[in-house]
């Protein structure tokens, strides 16, 4: 019997090559703490070779520690690794490289004050004659896959001057440029438009098709339901369940996934009269240059005003100036000519109103004025990364009170705010403010800033990419503080890639194409094929 089914394990075998799994992992435990942190507890998973394998759950729920041991970033507690069939023990991430995986990692793992180009060929550098480095022929093949996955990048660019999506194009030709076989995304379609989504999806499925095995860690079902074969369900931890894509439903993936029945929220503010409402915001004949240190001006003399409980949606495709807008608005970046003014109620009397010029101003002026920022990039503008979740959730207000007095901190304040602060948005891994910042996943670092600038007392707030990253279960409830807060008056400017999301909540939606603004509309007066229409207009080169 034993003779008999070896046989057919080495059929098998040789039908599919070494394995039929191109990945086996077992009994996987990961925890952190010294033991108090259970990232991962006896998690099994099994990737046939040459399909595509989707990885979903919540947000800290151990995806991405899971497929960070696979990669060799992370040593598991317990447990083995199965690669085609061997078993294997990565002591890096270079021992992963070397038998073909690569991982495009959520948060991105590229030197600042490199170019694109020395960050995709670092550590794969071709050479010529006598160890001289042979850029041209790297040049060669970058642009290649360049135009054949439509990954389009300036390789002279450093790194601290791209875009977040140009830094994502970078991670996915740096795993395309070493030929890897075993191909890892977590979360590779947040930062990109409807197009880009499409193209990225195309070329998965391109990968497929010539023998490659993929494993994608997303939270849009949606495209899960596109493009994968099975998919792995982890909550808090732990395996939920193994399932075939194909004969799964939406529903019933996303109630595993988070464990309840999920509700889209819509913005039932829709059909209010912005004419009758108060502006919030003045933007008058703007202009920026654009933060790539390119010649051609970011913004070229856009005006518009964002009212009273107006959730203003930017839609467009990313790298036409919405960047900017968002950075001149909260501070980060001044305008060359133009106005920024914020119309609040007068300190003297309630019943009258005073316009404050922010376009000089600081951005610890800007925020005292009642302007709140959820920025696209956490890392660069978001989060002091080595600092503690607390000192995070208070730091642009740690001056006032009752966080201190005098010059003194009120450690006490400060842990309640956090505390607060961490269960109302669902801040996972905080360990009561005492965590680094960033020790948290992706999601929950985005949470912890969403938190942060939404409790802020403000007038206006700005989002760009609020839910990038998150999960079904907290993008609902991102939406739902959004929207709560317009309904209170709030004026909101929310740039989105992603046109569901705008047309869900958003009262207002205007298109950005190459530092103008071609197309505004309320929401209730258009649809998704009017904008989407505009959208590839401006792509065509039409304004």
């Amino acid at each position: 019997m034993k003779s008999k089914m070896r046989k057919i394990e080495n059929s098998i075998r040789d039908l599919y090559g070494k394995s039929q799994y191109a990945v086996e992992m077992h009994n996987i435990t990961k925890t952190f703490g010294n033991g108090s942190i259970i990232a991962n507890e006896d998690i099994s998973l099994l990737v046939k070779t040459n399909t595509i394998h989707a990885i979903i759950g919540e947000n800290g729920a151990g995806k991405s520690t899971l497929m960070s041991i696979l990669f060799g970033i992370y040593q598991p507690n317990a447990g083995t690794i199965k690669i085609n069939g061997e078993a294997i023990h990565f002591h890096s991430a270079q021992d992963a490289t070397k038998v073909g995986l690569g991982m495009v990692h959520q948060h991105f793992k590229l030197v600042q004050v490199f170019s694109l180009l020395e960050n995709i060929i670092l550590g794969s550098e071709v050479t010529k004659r006598f160890g001289f480095l042979d850029l041209d022929k790297a040049k060669q093949k970058i642009q290649s896959l360049s135009k054949k996955y439509k990954l389009n990048v300036d390789l002279n660019k450093k790194v601290e001057d791209a875009s977040v999506g140009e830094q994502q194009r970078v991670e996915i030709l740096k795993l395309l440029y070493r030929d890897s076989n075993i191909l890892i995304f977590d979360e590779p379609t947040a930062v990109l438009s409807d197009s880009e989504i499409k193209n990225f999806l195309k070329m998965v499925l391109d990968f497929k098709k010539q023998g490659k095995t993929i494993i994608i860690i997303t939270h849009k079902l949606n495209e899960v339901k596109e493009i994968a074969d099975e998919a792995t369900i982890i909550r808090l931890g732990k395996k939920i369940n193994h399932c075939n894509v194909s004969a799964t439903p939406i529903h019933e993936l996303s109630s595993m996934m988070v464990g309840r029945q999920l509700h889209i929220q819509k913005n039932h503010m829709l059909s209010y009269k912005k004419d009758e409402q108060m502006p919030i915001l003045k933007i008058d004949n703007l202009h920026v240059k654009n933060i790539s240190g390119h010649k051609i001006d970011a913004l070229k003399g856009i005006s518009f005003n964002v009212h009273k409980g107006e959730i203003l949606g930017i839609a467009g495709i990313e790298g036409n100036g919405q960047t900017e807008l968002a950075l001149t608005i909260g501070g980060l970046v001044k305008p060359t000519h133009g106005s920024i003014k914020l119309v609040k109620t007068s300190t003297n009397k309630l019943d009258l109103y005073e316009t404050i010029d922010l376009t000089n101003l600081s951005v610890k002026e800007i925020y005292q004025h009642g302007i709140s920022h959820v920025p696209e990039d956490r890392h660069k503008y978001g989060l002091l990364l080595d600092e503690t979740v607390s000192y995070n959730c208070v730091a642009p207000i740690i001056d006032q009170k009752p966080f201190s007095h005098w010059g003194f901190l009120n450690k006490t304040a400060i842990r309640e705010y956090t505390s607060d602060l961490c269960v109302k948005y669902d801040v996972r891994g905080s360990n009561r403010g005492k965590a680094i910042a960033r020790s948290l996943s992706g999601g929950n670092q985005q949470k912890l800033v969403f938190g942060r600038e939404i409790s802020r007392a403000h007038r206006l707030i700005i989002y760009v990419q609020p839910t990038r990253g998150l999960d079904l279960g907290a993008i609902e409830e991102v939406h739902k503080h959004i929207i709560e807060d317009a309904k209170k008056g709030a004026a909101v400017i929310l740039i989105s890639y992603e046109l569901d999301e705008l047309f869900n909540i958003a009262s207002t939606i205007m298109v950005m194409s190459k530092g103008h603004i071609v197309y505004s509309n309320p929401t209730k007066n258009t649809n998704r094929d009017i904008v989407g229409h505009h959208i590839a207009h401006a792509l065509e080169g039409g304004h």
